[in-house]
């Protein structure tokens, strides 16, 4: 995966957005570099909490420090969060579904 960048419409300052470069089937597909950080601007690592932040926003994932996942014919099912290391305490569970074409149509915390 390299590290690119895409341009953004013209405003007249020429701004550019930070992304990491895949090949997919129809070509190259750039993914956007996004950094979280709490209220005060600190930039913080979500997997490891830093102290700044008590839970990921949205699915509110408790502090972690290992993701376990699970797949069943090639998707992914099942995605644990674990606070202590692999053999850790599990803090939240994510359950994917999908459709019989194989699309993701649903995402549940547990």
């Amino acid at each position: 995966m390299a590290e690119s960048y895409i341009q953004l419409p013209a405003d007249g300052k020429g701004k550019k957005t930070r992304t990491n470069t895949i090949t997919g089937i129809n070509g190259i597909v750039h993914q956007q570099i996004i950094q979280q950080s709490d209220t005060a601007g600190n930039i913080v690592n979500p997997a490891k909490e830093d102290g700044n932040l008590s839970y990921l926003v949205g699915m509110k994932i408790p502090k972690h420090d290992y993701i376990e996942m699970s797949y069943t014919t090639g998707n992914l099912t099942s995605v644990k969060y674990r606070d202590g290391g692999s053999s850790g305490t599990i803090v939240a569970t994510l359950t994917l579904t999908y459709d019989t074409d194989g699309n993701l149509i649903n995402v549940s915390k547990i």
